[in-house]
């Protein structure tokens, strides 16, 4: 399901991007009185180096980069460093000797007196990666810690990069209950000032006043992991209905405006259909950049009842049905279904109207059936039952852990939902 996942790692991009645009614009002294009015100021809207990175990281994605090989992705960064798109002095020299053949390694231990940086670059980055392991909060994780360790080494530098991703790993899969996705970062941050800048996040919750939020996490003005994160993550969480609201109240909070837009357009975007962004916004952001071509692996057809052998449930048993809605886009993944490459990929499943069929790929013996039915919000089982023949099917599960297999199947094998 690798272009599932692509796909959501492009749709957070694009989201990155747009936010980077729209928020480097009001560092232009004449459209700033726009911001308190929520007026688009005139295009074209030029991103940054902030998209620029972020794109040589989802190219890394589409050539099947996870998990991250650092060599690779800062060889990415260096060969496409454009100099005009607002590099930091020290980051700017630094890929520009690692063009030159420097080694990164030993090029970083030279910055910031061995210390490294904590600086809010690695987190600016890093949301499609987070959205490319949608659910697998603990490879979001570990990719997001080696992604960061090619430019920032200080553990806050890279604690930011973790929270960033994780967020936008949880957002992907489906969580929209703020409180929950601030916990799951918690969970996988280091403890250190990135850490507690997410509590108290977390604690602001209650607050709906982008600048009052802003006062007590930061807003990015001092480009550090802990001065731009934490608020980040609360604007992003506070707003995952709504895009364009989401981004209004970042950019309101003033400081690194381009940083943190770009960090949450990032975020809630992981979790938006793709197409789903505001045309008038992209209509009016740059492109992205023309080296960020590639085919992506052709979409899976749609697997139907005729794609392998099939062998009806000799005793069906019900079960309860999983509480879990499934957004409409994953639905159409859903709808697509799963056609083995072999017969040790074990399962087989398709869709006909509503009902999802799983299939034995060995046997052909269906073992799991479930009916969708529409809900606000989605998609959800309504009914589901599970082959009982021992002769078939030799669990001894009871039906609350059958439902939370077919649930876990469905996540894991038609969406790429692996954590």
């Amino acid at each position: 399901m690798a272009i599932d996942r692509l796909e959501r790692a492009l749709t957070s991009l694009r989201g990155l991007a747009i936010g980077d645009a729209l928020g480097s614009q009001f560092f232009v002294p004449a459209n700033r009185p726009l911001l308190d009015e929520r007026k688009d100021p005139p295009g074209p809207w030029q991103w940054t180096d902030d998209t620029e990175m972020a794109c040589a990281v989802v190219l890394h994605l589409a050539a099947g980069g996870t998990p991250v090989d650092q060599d690779r992705l800062v060889a990415l960064f260096a060969e496409h460093h454009d100099f005009d798109r607002g590099y930091g002095p020290s980051t700017g020299r630094f890929l520009r000797l690692v063009r030159e053949g420097g080694d990164w390694r030993a090029l970083l231990g030279d910055l910031f007196d061995g210390q490294g940086s904590w600086g809010n670059g690695a987190a600016m980055r890093v949301a499609p990666l987070g959205a490319y392991h949608a659910g697998s909060l603990r490879q979001a994780a570990l990719d997001a810690e080696r992604s960061a360790e090619v430019t920032h080494t200080h553990p806050e530098g890279v604690a930011g990069a973790v929270a960033v991703a994780v967020a936008a790993s949880a957002i992907a899969s489906g969580r929209r209950a703020p409180g929950e996705i601030i916990d799951a970062v918690l969970e996988r941050v280091e403890p250190g000032l990135v850490h507690d800048g997410v509590r108290q996040a977390r604690r602001l919750l209650t607050l709906s006043d982008p600048r009052a939020v802003a006062e007590e996490l930061g807003n990015g003005r001092k480009v550090s992991a802990q001065d731009t994160v934490p608020f980040t993550i609360w604007a992003a969480v506070k707003h995952l209905d709504d895009f364009e609201a989401a981004i209004w109240a970042t950019a309101q909070a003033g400081g690194d405006v381009d940083t943190t837009c770009a960090i949450v357009g990032g975020m809630v975007a992981a979790g938006m259909e793709p197409h789903a962004l505001p045309r008038w916004w992209n209509r009016k952001c740059e492109d992205l950049p023309s080296w960020l071509a590639f085919l992506p692996p052709a979409r899976p057809g749609t697997a139907t009842e005729r794609d392998w052998k099939t062998k009806p449930m000799r005793s069906p048993e019900p079960l309860p049905a999983p509480e879990r809605v499934w957004a409409p886009y994953e639905w159409e993944a859903i709808r697509r279904g799963l056609v083995p490459a072999e017969m040790e990929e074990k399962w087989f499943a398709y869709v006909e109207a509503d009902r999802l069929h799983f299939h034995r790929s060995w046997t052909g013996y269906k073992i799991f059936e479930a009916r969708f039915r529409s809900v606000p919000g989605g998609w959800q089982i309504a009914d589901a039952s599970v082959e009982r023949d021992k002769a078939i099917y030799k669990s001894d599960d009871d039906g609350a852990a059958e439902s939370a297999r077919l649930h876990g199947m469905i996540d894991r094998l038609l969406l790429g939902y692996w954590g």
